[in-house]
């Protein structure tokens, strides 16, 4: 087993031209060929030529001696603002990170530019935030022009929230940018109510007689939305309540009105059931719908398994080939979800990308269905067609992790498809996530957060002292599934003893407790407190700002309504207002 040097720990409130001197410091010992320090540069940077060491090079040893991969990277996160992610260093990632910076600073010349070179990066995003989110957010009303022009909110299943950032845009009093949202808004869907009516529960059991009366007394209420976009139409879907289907077209229900989500009433019908390869009747509901006058285009004929209909839209228009539904759907993962082979054959021989974007998944969605049905013949077609077995479908990991059978997982990363750490810990690999991590160290990085967030939510205390004793240490910064690193009490002691930073920060600097006063369940209980108490004793800063709102976690607190923990962080000292705070 190779040995590794440990992780230097960041003081407190590390000091930047401090760490400038300590690297001129390690540059002089090099030259002087202290052994320490040569050891240091030789384990930390192995290609380095040792004769020729310059500041550079002592710079990114000392940058990778607590964490960081590079000088630049440690250097923007002791300077503040958003954390540069790994991610970002390749050739995309680059793009996406200067169109997010670009956005967040208002720069609309870089914007223009980025924007006519490659519009589709308007709709980019890390983490759910896409560019139009940081404009938004920061009050920069024609960069919000330029995204939107680009088409930022083409397809809201890609991340434009447009609900979310008018809020945040009347949040912070930004009215001109929530008119210009509201007017795409309202060009797009009608706005949602911020109450369900009675008559979608209604629609919903399928109590055909009480929609009726309801409707005689309002026929307003014939499309009135629910607070998630959703008519009486697409609740009686939801429901499968027939009855009420017929009522309702029949009284001249919008067959094709969408949901907040860009669905409609035959997506609900498609899609809200999980299994594979359904039962004869599974699509009563999507037929009745289809006899009533709802559109079949070529995706819905797919996942129905309509293989006369699919040949001749493909025949009459070629184009529709590429033609993704408005929540996201493509045609060939609809084939591939439901089983209908020869129509997933025929859409690829047409042309299909089996990595075009659908919701969810940015490489496609269909070789990781048929990996999770265990479709070797699927598997082997759409492998065959260039289908990426590394491409991930939101948090159900890639092709190789959904794999039904280990045969299936085999042929997958015989084909490229690889496992992270953090796979593996899902998989109870704990020996191969050790064997994984000691050979290649950066590897406990990848994943949702890196392998430390996969250990703490799934409990495994042995396989946490496995990794510290191997010199594996939690990375400086950690953006996925931060919060998972909390879960456990015992664990996160541990963590802090072994030399975790008590503020780990995100992406977006929110530190742990942020995580511990943002509502929900795991802020509701007295474990929030606990482990908030644990955190200050380590030394968390009580008075650490996120990028988001650019608030304390007191203020969290207070916004997401926890009494009982605004009562503990000002017990501890939190104070309500600081001394750099804007008027």
């Amino acid at each position: 087993m190779k040995k590794f040097l440990p992780t230097r720990v960041l003081p407190k409130h590390p000091d930047l031209d401090q760490l400038k001197r300590q690297a001129k410091e390690l540059l002089d010992a090099v030259r002087a060929g202290e052994p320490d320090a040569v050891s240091e540069a030789a384990a930390r940077y192995p290609g380095a030529d040792l004769q020729k060491f310059g500041l550079h090079d002592a710079q990114l040893v000392l940058a990778r001696s607590h964490g960081f991969h590079s000088w630049p990277r440690l250097k923007a996160f002791v300077s503040g603002g958003m954390i540069k992610p790994p991610e970002m260093e390749s050739d995309l990632g680059r793009h996406v990170w200067e169109t997010i910076t670009a956005a967040a600073a208002g720069d609309t010349l870089t914007l223009q530019r980025l924007m006519e070179r490659d519009p589709s990066l308007s709709r980019a995003e890390y983490f759910c935030a896409p560019p139009i989110h940081f404009a938004v957010r920061e009050g920069h009303a024609e960069a919000v022009r330029i995204l939107l022009d680009a088409g930022a909110a083409e397809a809201e299943w890609n991340g434009c929230d447009l609900d979310g950032l008018i809020e945040i845009a009347r949040d912070r009093s930004y009215e001109e940018i929530a008119l210009l949202l509201d007017e795409v808004r309202r060009r797009r869907r009608p706005v949602a109510p911020s109450e369900d009516h009675p008559i979608h529960a209604a629609a919903e059991r399928d109590d055909v007689e009480q929609v009726r009366d309801l409707l005689n007394g309002d026929a307003t209420l014939l499309n009135r939305r629910d607070a998630g976009g959703r008519t009486p139409l697409h609740r009686a879907v939801k429901g499968s309540a027939h009855e009420v289907i017929a009522l309702l077209l029949d009284r001249g229900a919008d067959i094709d009105a969408t949901d907040g989500t860009g669905s409609q009433a035959l997506d609900l019908a498609v899609w809200s059931r999980r299994g594979l390869a359904p039962a004869s009747d599974a699509f009563d509901t999507a037929r009745l719908l289809l006899s009533r006058g709802a559109t079949c285009d070529l995706t819905i004929a797919a996942a129905l398994g309509d293989l006369h209909r699919v040949t001749a839209l493909l025949d009459q228009n070629p184009a529709c080939l590429r033609e993704v539904r408005q929540n996201g759907k493509r045609a060939l993962s609809a084939a591939v979800k439901f089983g209908h082979r020869e129509i997933a054959r025929l859409l690829l021989e047409r042309g299909a990308d089996p990595n075009w974007p659908e919701s969810d998944a940015r490489r496609g969605a269909s070789l990781h269905a048929a990996a999770r049905a265990g479709d070797h013949e699927q598997v082997e077609l759409l492998l065959a067609h260039g289908a990426d077995p590394n491409g991930h479908v939101d948090s159900a990991g890639n092709a190789v992790y959904a794999a039904k059978t280990r045969e299936l997982r085999a042929l997958l990363m015989a084909r490229g498809g690889t496992l992270d750490p953090y796979d593996l810990v899902w998989l109870d690999e704990d020996d191969e996530v050790i064997r994984r991590v000691t050979e290649d160290p950066g590897s406990a990085e990848y994943g949702c957060g890196g392998v430390f967030t996969a250990v703490c939510t799934r409990g495994k205390r042995d396989l946490l002292l496995r990794l510290l004793d191997a010199g594996i240490r939690v990375p400086p910064v950690v953006t996925g599934c931060h919060s998972y690193l909390l879960e456990n009490t015992e664990m996160l002691r541990i963590l802090l003893a072994s030399g975790m930073n008590p503020d780990l920060p995100t992406w977006q600097r929110r530190t742990f407790l942020h995580d511990l006063c943002s509502g929900g369940k795991r802020g509701q209980t007295s474990d929030a407190i606990e482990r908030a108490q644990i955190l200050l004793d380590a030394g968390a800063s009580i008075s650490a700002r996120d990028e988001e709102y650019r608030s304390t976690p007191l203020a969290w607190a207070a916004r997401t309504n926890m009494p009982e923990m605004v009562e503990f962080l000002l017990a501890r000292g939190a104070a309500t207002n600081l001394p750099d705070d804007p008027p």
